[in-house]
């Protein structure tokens, strides 16, 4: 392959601000990052530059192309004053929590990057403030989100929170559609996403698969509960009735309320999942306007800590990157993120040690530990079954070799006996295979329900003649 002078055509040039939001794939990183990028340069630099959102990116963009280390400077400037913040008390309004610091330059650089803007960050992120790990908030607990669902109007708040709690995805996962819902069926000790008809009988919801953030580079696959896919089983029928039709697979999962089929916002989601937890009684502030559980990663990190204190059959490490993938972490290791995107229910086992804590509803939690109860004892009954066959089948061919020798030796014996009668040639015709001992043996078994030992003993007391012809 080759480009030749008359094919090479140069790249049209675009805005800053549509190079910006192409290189955002995820709809909620996009939107995200676009309200933070107009916060700073609308309100924060809105003495440095003029015009609307759009002139003030363009202006922006050719003053660091133009003067890099003005803008360098600006940028140092940008983290002292939001340094600042980090000092003030906890109960001030103005107070930011030192990790926020850097979603101020997260947008500045993806900016910068798809721009061709080079200036040097690393002496920007050498004035960011020391992070505290130590956080005075904290997720949701499985009481608080019982008591959300006594409160929920509807069955989409309902199906929200239930996946919310059981998947840990960010607000931004919420734009599905439900070709990205796939049930994982459990059948015969084994995890299938496809079944048969003459499997359908067997077969049972082991949990139900999500794609978030589907057709991106920041896609990935996350898990809900047997108890969340009922929630929005429940919810598409609802959906049917109000829509008047059953949803197409590229249709919406969560809409706006009324016939029409409009998707919901990010915006949406949590204003409905807010509307709840004050319903509920639930939304008191620390101090000031901070709030002790946040509203939509309050969920995340319930998710976080319920996995991470669900014991896993696998090693630590693998455990822990397993997990982080399902969160749509970066990868612990390069390849795994590749890796699970094809052996997705390796992920779906992991997931499975984490259901019953997961599970919010306490009945359908101790439903939940019943049936693994009942299937790990049907297991262990079905393997001591297999294995008492296995038993018996050696038996049964030892004492068919013990038969067959046995009347070897008294085919022998008779022969010795009788040799007059005996006729060598005869003697060495005789073929023990001919003789149908399984048929016998069999017969044996069934009017002796299965006594082995007496069948044994009573061959070394089997008397052999041969009839005259």
């Amino acid at each position: 392959m080759k480009i030749t002078k008359e094919e090479f055509q140069r790249i049209g040039e675009e805005s800053p601000l549509e190079l910006f939001h192409q290189g955002i794939k995820a709809k909620e990183t996009r939107e995200k990052y676009t309200r933070t990028l107009r916060q700073v340069l609308c309100n924060i630099f809105e003495d440095l530059f003029e015009g609307d959102f759009e002139d003030r990116v363009n202006q922006f963009v050719k003053l660091a192309k133009e003067d890099p280390d003005w803008i360098r400077d600006l940028l140092i400037n940008l983290s002292i004053k939001l340094k600042e913040r980090t000092k003030l008390p906890k109960e001030n309004s103005e107070y930011l929590n030192p990790s926020s610091v850097d979603n101020y330059f997260k947008p500045i650089k993806k900016l910068f990057d798809m721009s061709g803007v080079v200036i040097s960050w690393n002496r920007v992120y050498a004035t960011f403030p020391e992070q505290n790990n130590v956080s005075d908030s904290r997720g949701w607990s499985r009481d608080e989100i019982q008591k959300m669902l006594k409160f929920t109007n509807g069955s989409i708040d309902r199906a929200i929170i239930l996946l919310s709690a059981s998947s840990g995805i960010r607000a931004g996962g919420f734009d599905l559609n439900w070709q990205d819902l796939t049930p994982v069926y459990h059948v015969d000790d084994q995890l299938k996403f496809d079944i048969t008809e003459s499997e359908e009988e067997n077969a049972s919801v082991a949990c139900a698969m999500i794609r978030i953030y589907q057709g991106t580079n920041e896609g990935y696959p996350a898990f809900i509960t047997p108890e969340a896919y009922d929630a929005l089983i429940d919810y598409k029928s609802d959906w049917t009735r109000e829509v008047g039709r059953v949803p197409k697979p590229e249709d919406p999962i969560f809409k706006k309320e009324g016939t029409l089929l409009r998707r919901i916002t990010t915006t949406g989601v949590k204003r409905r999942v807010e509307r709840v937890i004050k319903r509920a009684g639930l939304r008191e502030s620390i101090k000031g306007k901070r709030y002790e559980v946040p509203i939509m990663n309050g969920f995340r990190r319930f998710w976080n800590k319920t996995c991470k204190e669900s014991l896993s059959r696998d090693s630590p490490l693998g455990s822990l990157i397993k997990k982080e993938f399902m969160m749509g972490h970066t990868g612990l290791i390069k390849l795994d993120r590749n890796y699970f995107k094809t052996h997705t229910l390796e992920l779906a086992e992991e997931y499975l040690n984490a259901i019953p804590n997961l599970t919010i509803s306490n009945e359908k939690r101790l439903r939940h530990e019943n049936k693994k109860k009942t299937e790990k004892i049907e297991k262990l009954e079905r393997q001591q079954r297999e294995i008492d066959m296995l038993k018996f089948e050696v038996k049964r061919i030892d004492a068919k070799n013990k038969m067959t020798e046995a009347m070897k030796q008294r085919l022998i014996q008779w022969a010795e006996e009788n040799p007059d009668k005996a006729d060598a040639l005869q003697m060495a015709k005789i073929d023990s295979n001919t003789i149908d001992i399984d048929g016998f043996l069999e017969h044996y078994l069934r009017e002796n329900h299965g006594e082995l030992e007496e069948f044994l003993d009573s061959i070394s007391k089997t008397r052999v003649s041969v009839a005259d012809k």
